[in-house]
């Protein structure tokens, strides 16, 4: 019996790093209106979040208990937050990789807390300054040019263990 023993393989996805896991993208557009989930009209002025400071988390779907990482560049265009966020080598964080790899969460909401605001006429709430706590990959973001652009993904997979039933006979047997 011929036992093959097979080992770990990593796929990347990008070259140049050991293990990059990242995501990419938009994390909101500046001057979009856009209603959150409890039905307020929203809109974040040119420069009211800070590409400085505390890193916010990354979570899946808003939910704190579903930590995957967290957000370690930000990049004010003058039209928009982008974002690179380095997702946590757990389970879950593999699944969220699995998911926004293959497009089936292909868009991220921010979780700010304003700290400065106002309503216009409408009753749009413009923010003109808010600390960002958290981005979140979602299926569904209020503001429809909050997307991922880009993923990364190094994940590790498993591969079994071969085993074949009969002996091939070597040039030498022959």
């Amino acid at each position: 019996m011929i036992r093959l023993q097979a080992i770990p393989v990593t796929l990347d996805a990008a070259a140049g790093e050991d293990s990059p896991r990242t995501i990419t993208g938009v994390a909101v557009p500046w001057d979009v209106t856009a209603t959150v989930s409890d039905g307020t009209q929203v809109k974040f002025m040119p420069g009211s979040l800070s590409a400085a400071g505390r890193k916010p988390k990354l979570y899946m779907q808003h939910s704190s208990d579903l930590i995957i990482g967290q957000v370690v560049e930000r990049l004010d265009t003058g039209d928009s937050m982008l974002f690179v966020a380095k997702v946590s080598a757990t389970r879950l964080g593999d699944e969220a990789l699995i998911l926004a790899s293959d497009g089936s969460l292909s868009e991220v909401s921010v979780g700010v807390a304003p700290t400065k605001y106002s309503f216009d006429e409408e009753g749009v709430m413009l923010i003109q300054s808010a600390d960002w706590l958290e981005l979140s990959l979602v299926s569904q973001p209020a503001f429809a040019g909050s997307v991922i652009e880009k993923v990364y993904a190094s994940i590790p997979q498993e591969v079994p263990e071969i085993e074949l039933n009969e002996t091939i006979p070597t040039q030498e047997q022959i």
